[in-house]
């Protein structure tokens, strides 16, 4: 899904022609300046806000170096501003407002505060609520609760590439993983940002996986990432992250994982055999990738 974003930024202003070029070539992003600050307009896929937010996050940094995403603009409206928006008078809007019209589909949202003593909304909510009645802009914006958890990411300089695994059938059970690591995200950005990267200018991977996806394609796709990778998956209220090395010349004494093992069976394996070395089933196991787990982090959700 493609999500718009608003960032509040510093070291780069639409004056800094070199920056403004890049980010446009190359994100189709556009730098302004409102209110007193710095704003970056870009789009992104993902799939979810965060994980999209994240993204192109850290492919502005490295484009335009010194640029610092602070956090999202809230983009508040008013009265008029949703008038303007829509097309539509003031009166309509003060009609939505106060259920006068089209309130058979639910209320309006909740205003997020007052600018003197006019009502202030969340853009993002009231497009939600436009959606239905088929007068919104056509684009998707993250929810309140993502906004805080992508403002946490940035205001503590974490840099994750969320990477949803290619087994097809599993989208239920890998938002599930989303959802709870979310639930625990604290907890998750001190383990990751204590892992050590090779090169400081990339990103430590959280590849998420379904509990009932098949091992074997999970650890073809971590080891088609050419790096590091930190695989995250959850079941029976637990959540677990293990952080993986992969290479081809492990030791000899490796544990197989057989063609019938799931993702979370795989997990076991590594909760009871933490220091050794995994490899798939395989014909010709000596060239086959060669697993290690290096740290891992569990947390019980049922306690959250």
């Amino acid at each position: 899904m493609e999500y718009e974003f608003t960032f509040v930024v510093d070291g780069a202003t639409v004056d800094d022609d070199t920056a403004v070029n890049r980010l446009a070539d190359e994100l189709d992003a556009m730098l302004a300046r409102a209110g007193g600050q710095n704003l970056l307009g870009v789009s992104s896929h993902g799939d979810s806000a965060v994980e999209a937010a994240l993204s192109v996050a850290h492919t502005a940094r490295g484009l335009v170096p010194g640029l610092r995403l602070l956090r999202l603009d809230r983009d508040l409206v008013g009265v008029q501003e949703i008038a303007e928006r829509t097309g539509r008078s003031r009166q309509n809007v003060h009609q939505w407002a106060t259920g006068a019209r089209l309130a058979d589909k639910g209320p309006f949202p909740v205003p997020e505060g007052t600018v003197g003593r006019a009502h202030a909304w969340l853009w993002s909510e009231v497009n939600d609520w436009l959606r239905q009645h088929g007068l919104d802009d056509g684009a998707l914006y993250p929810t309140r609760h993502e906004m805080t958890q992508i403002d946490y990411f940035l205001a503590n300089a974490l840099s994750f590439s969320f990477r949803s695994t290619p087994a097809q059938g599993f989208t239920e059970s890998r938002q599930e993983v989303f959802a709870a690591l979310m639930e625990h995200l604290a907890g998750f950005s001190q383990f990751v940002s204590r892992l050590p990267l090779e090169n400081p200018a990339d990103q430590h991977i959280l590849a998420i996986a379904g509990h009932d996806e098949p091992a074997h394609e999970v650890m073809r796709f971590i080891a088609e990432a050419n790096r590091d990778v930190v695989l995250v998956s959850s079941r029976d209220d637990v959540i677990t992250g293990v952080h993986f090395s992969v290479d081809t010349k492990g030791p000899q004494k490796v544990v197989y994982v057989r063609h019938d093992c799931t993702v979370w069976d795989w997990m076991d394996l590594v909760r009871d055999k933490p220091s050794a070395t995994f490899v798939a089933e395989s014909p010709a196991p000596l060239t086959a990738p060669h697993f290690h787990p290096k740290q891992s982090l569990s947390f019980n959700t049922a306690a959250a």
